[in-house]
């Protein structure tokens, strides 16, 4: 079988080597903080040091997300717009929950042949497996490919486009509705950067979706021919960390990508839609992820065995047991939160016998009234009751002290 590059692959190339140098010497001069701008939950115009601390953006819609939804920073995330390409994220979602076996094989429809645009060159009546048509769709943006697949689905593209819209409201996608499953600009055809991370997360809990949404070639068979394409995500080897997900132009959307990265444990998930050229896009992306990881990070918060208090034991005159932190503790902080700090909550006195690892209270570790972890406190010993001759004295010494004086019992001490 004959191997066939397509011809815009060495342009793609040179277009990757010229995007590795703008990526690192792209010029900031149209850059901008806005004090609509959201850095977690607060607008920028909130604080003077929120404002200094927010990155300098152009894109006219984008957020940053980490893998669990928590909002880093925003702009007009929630605007509905034209989405492009990156509708195929959602064809991809609902044709993964639909088919279990991925190699099965499915035809091509005359619709999907002629759909146009965006296209990996499909023939009427050819026959791929569902696998091979999502590489194609996911890694290469073919609109023929995302057609075929809909077909073979939902029955008809309006039965397809009726199963993207009861997921868009099974995930709560506010702002999100679907006319078509491969994103050409159609009236009614919109979504926001909110639901776009929202989506991108759903999808990329999937094996199956993130692995081909990382491969930086496809290969699509076109009779005795098969067609090697390069990916449009040109972040994909050039920027630490890429993962995903997906690209998007059309004359109605502008440049759209919804791009992840995962470095140190962290992912995080930037949208940026709407801008003006098809660099600006990964320029733009590169910058707000790596604003994400340098202030995003795993932070120890506790550690193991280090001694929060020493809580009395009453049965005894002078007897306290060490109450220590569970275990270590690592989370995720976000330091222009603000602080990290810890409180205790211990049990201010404990009877015998005290078993070792006994929970005594509990530890919370708090960034800007926000709780990000909690372990347990436990004793660190076991601690007996007294035998009975050694209570008779403990009880005489009591009876003796309380007339003249003297400690009853040891005091709590509170080391954290």
């Amino acid at each position: 079988m004959l191997v066939r590059s397509v011809s815009a692959r060495r342009l793609l190339v040179g277009v990757t080597a010229l995007l590795s140098v703008s990526l690192v010497f792209a010029s900031p001069a149209l850059a901008e903080v806005r004090g609509t701008d959201l850095v977690g939950e607060r607008q920028v115009s909130s604080s003077p040091d929120l404002e200094a601390a927010a990155p300098d953006m152009t894109t006219p819609s984008a957020v940053l997300e980490t893998a669990d939804g928590q909002l880093l920073w925003a702009r007009d995330a929630r605007a509905e717009r034209a989405m492009a390409s990156t509708t195929k994220i959602m064809t991809a979602i609902v044709v993964l929950e639909a088919v279990s076996d991925l190699s099965e094989m499915v035809t091509v429809p005359a619709e999907a042949a002629s759909v146009g645009e965006a296209d990996v060159g499909l023939r009427t009546g050819q026959k791929l497996t569902v696998r091979q048509l999502l590489e194609a769709m996911l890694v290469h943006s073919g609109n023929d490919a995302a057609t075929t697949l809909a077909v073979h689905v939902g029955g008809s593209i309006p039965g397809f486009v009726d199963l993207m819209n009861e997921k868009a409201l099974s995930l709560d996608l506010e702002h999100t509705q679907f006319t078509n499953p491969h994103g050409l600009d159609a009236s009614g055809h919109h979504t926001s950067a909110a639901d776009l991370a929202t989506m991108a997360q759903y999808a990329m809990q999937k094996p199956a979706f993130r692995e081909m949404v990382g491969e930086k070639t496809v290969s699509v068979p076109a009779g005795n021919v098969t067609k090697r394409f390069d990916a449009s995500n040109l972040l994909l080897g050039t920027y630490e960390g890429a993962t995903g997900v997906k690209t998007g132009w059309t004359n109605d959307a502008g440049y759209c990508l919804v791009a992840s990265a995962k470095r140190g444990g962290i992912e995080l998930f930037a949208v940026i839609l709407g801008t003006k050229t098809e660099n600006a896009r990964f320029v733009q992306a590169k910058r707000l992820l790596d604003w994400g990881f340098a202030h995003y990070g795993v932070r120890e918060v506790t550690s193991a065995e280090t001694t929060a208090a020493l809580v009395t034991v009453t049965d005894y005159l002078d007897v306290t047991v060490p109450a220590v932190i569970a275990e270590t503790t690592s989370t995720p902080v976000f330091d222009i939160l603000g602080d990290v700090t810890s409180r205790t909550s211990i049990t201010e006195q404990i009877k015998a016998p005290v078993a070792k690892g006994q929970r005594l209270g509990t530890l919370s570790v708090e960034q800007g009234g926000r709780l990000i972890a909690q372990v347990p406190i436990i004793s660190a010993a076991d601690v007996a009751a007294p035998g009975g001759w050694e209570r008779f004295k403990i009880g005489v010494t009591r009876l003796w002290r309380k007339v003249f004086g003297g400690q009853l019992q040891a005091e709590t001490v509170t080391v954290l």
